[in-house]
């Protein structure tokens, strides 16, 4: 007997089914696909435990005959081609006919259809590939789907989904991108009999946005709209202070299809030329629509990718309509936020005389401005200019503080470029990152505030309304009591809203909400870089980043500059700030004399 065999169709059907399934959010992509094929006008989905043990996918489509319906669950079973010429212009979403197949092989599945005007309908039940029983049944018109216990018979596969909340976020995402593509069609979510959402059917891709995202979010997106030789561009984009921390906020649609294509992403990117700072991605639902003939839809067994021919032409074509939709925006600053607090565990720390309005953006030439202000007005007092960047200014020391031998410093020697201190040390010298030091005597000094187990907060005049996506509502429930414990007072307000009462005092000069919309971003990407594993820690690490702190290019006066080593010398790690980059350099006066060859 020869060593090469046919495999039999169970294991055929498991391994393409390891290919096409990854996720339950995989499976009830492919079933709303079917569905949207069909002509469905309205889709409901439910799910249990993240889908993990029920997914429920009814439509109101065409529907099968019983003989379809058997036919349906073989192997490269498709109603969408029939000729190989056919791969050449594909309009549908489906056609590769191995979803149903590779479903049942994995779960125990059971299938209710009717065509439009049968009598009745039929009802399959599929137990890891193996048909139970085939019968006439009573149903309504169009398909009902039932997907239970999913990698019931492959443990192995089943280890691998993540917590219920996990794979609900991801089967949110993948319903609501669907709906974006196809806003004529209305889309139920429940979970666990609670409704997610449903969206009525409108002919307008901005109504069906604000429908998911809520009016917040989508009064920040702007229209656009494009047109090439032979292709089309359009959909809505966000305004530059709506960027995100990694490219969640992105959605691309290629012929209605929803893809991933870094290309795209690139090219969106690029539209954005000099109004996003390095690692911001914009927010994005992207429409491209291509002759069919000019697209490879059969390159990746999910479809989540596609080859498109004239792909320069496209990537330009996305880059300057994203380019004149941003041009052609009257207002794209971000709101000013004017927010009347009162305090209540917060106290001011003592300041020096001389004190300066706070904003969130400050220019080189406004900095010199003030400088130049402020230098005038101390002179005239003291004769000297005692000028300090506000945030230094807010945590001047009144009392000198003990310096650890590395960082004794016998001269501040003055800034390189405003932005790194040069100092001179009983052994040589140090350079200095003042954004990286200043950064990390806020997160020791939050987190030992934190710690404390009473953080001082900060009550807000006026309740604040944070507004999220479904997806993440889910991560802000999930770390809602440890937000609260340091200091961000907040609860629920409606599905997908928190109220937020107060917040930590070191917010003082920070937008709230931005702050925690920051959190969500890395925590839904594991973006928050730090190496240390405490909640606590994360957020510390946020807040000292994202607060109105010391930055690059900002001048100081010496004494600011003393009072910021000398608290740096106070921390525990003085070496790194929260994100791990190096706050300072040194060098030895006997390597400097090796370097000019004196020793």
């Amino acid at each position: 007997m020869g060593l090469i065999k046919i495999l039999p169709e169970i294991i055929a059907n498991k391994i393409s089914a390891g290919e096409v399934i990854e996720r339950p959010a995989s499976i009830i992509k492919e079933l709303v696909e079917n569905s949207m094929d069909a002509g469905a006008s309205s889709i409901e989905i439910e799910i249990q435990h993240g889908g993990k043990s029920l997914i429920r996918v009814a439509d109101d489509g065409c529907g099968m005959s019983g003989e379809d319906a058997e036919t349906a669950f073989a192997r490269h079973a498709t109603s969408k081609i029939s000729e190989i010429e056919d791969l050449d212009s594909i309009a549908s979403y489906g056609f590769r006919g191995e979803a149903l197949p590779s479903i049942a092989a994995v779960s125990r599945t059971l299938m209710q259809t009717r065509s439009s005007g049968a009598k009745s309908g039929t009802e399959i039940r599929i137990e890891g590939g193996h048909v139970q029983s085939v019968k006439e049944t009573s149903c309504r018109e169009g398909t009902i789907i039932e997907v239970r216990d999913l990698f019931f018979n492959t443990p192995a596969r089943r280890k691998f989904l993540r917590t219920d909340a996990t794979e609900l976020g991801h089967v949110v995402d993948i319903v609501s991108h669907l709906a974006l593509s196809a806003p004529q069609i209305r889309f139920v979510l429940k979970s666990s009999k609670k409704t997610i959402f449903d969206l009525l059917k409108t002919d307008n891709l901005l109504e069906r946005a604000i429908a998911i995202y809520g009016e917040d979010h989508a009064k920040h997106l702007i229209k656009m709209l494009g047109q090439g030789t032979h292709t089309k561009v359009w959909g809505v984009i966000g305004k530059p202070h709506v960027a995100r921390a990694n490219r969640s906020g992105q959605i691309l649609f290629v012929n209605k299809r929803l893809i991933k294509s870094t290309s795209l992403s690139y090219a969106l990117q690029d539209g954005y030329h000099g109004l996003l700072m390095h690692g911001q991605y914009p927010v994005a639902v992207l429409f491209v629509e291509v002759d069919p003939a000019k697209v490879d839809v059969n390159v990746h067994p999910t479809k989540q990718e596609v080859r498109i021919s004239n792909q320069n032409e496209v990537r330009s074509l996305i880059k300057r309509t994203v380019t004149e939709a941003l041009m052609g925006e009257p207002d794209l600053a971000p709101e000013l936020r004017i927010k009347p607090v009162q305090s209540s565990s917060y106290t001011q720390p003592a300041t020096s005389k001389i004190s300066l309005p706070v904003k969130e953006k400050i220019s080189g030439d406004e900095w010199k401005k003030l400088f130049e202000k402020e230098t005038a007005v101390a002179a005239q007092d003291s004769g000297e200019a005692s000028w300090i960047p506000p945030a230094v200014e807010a945590e001047a020391l009144s009392e000198p503080i003990s310096v650890r031998d590395q960082l004794k410093i016998t001269k501040i020697l003055g800034q390189i470029h405003n932005t790194f201190i040069v100092a001179e040390t009983d052994e040589g010298m140090i350079v200095v990152d003042q954004h990286a030091a200043h950064e990390k005597v806020m997160f020791e000094a939050l987190v030992k505030n934190f710690e404390s187990g009473k953080p001082q907060k900060q009550m807000l005049l006026m309740e604040e309304v944070l507004e999220v996506h479904p997806r993440q509502s889910e991560i802000i429930k999930n770390y809602l009591p440890l937000l609260n414990r340091l200091g961000f007072e907040m609860d629920e307000f409606g599905e997908n809203s928190f109220a937020v009462r107060s917040h930590p005092a070191a917010l003082k000069d920070t937008d709230t909400l931005k702050v925690l919309r920051d959190f969500i971003d890395q925590k839904e990407d594991h973006k928050i870089h730090t190496d240390l594993e405490n909640f606590r820690e994360e957020v510390a690490a946020l807040i000292a980043c994202k607060r109105q702190s010391v930055k690059a290019h900002d001048p100081m006066t010496p004494q600011a500059m003393q009072n910021l080593l000398e608290r740096l010398a106070q921390c525990d790690n003085p070496f790194a700030c929260p994100h791990g980059r190096p706050a300072f350099f040194k060098q030895t006066f006997l390597d400097l004399e090796k370097q000019f060859k004196r020793k």
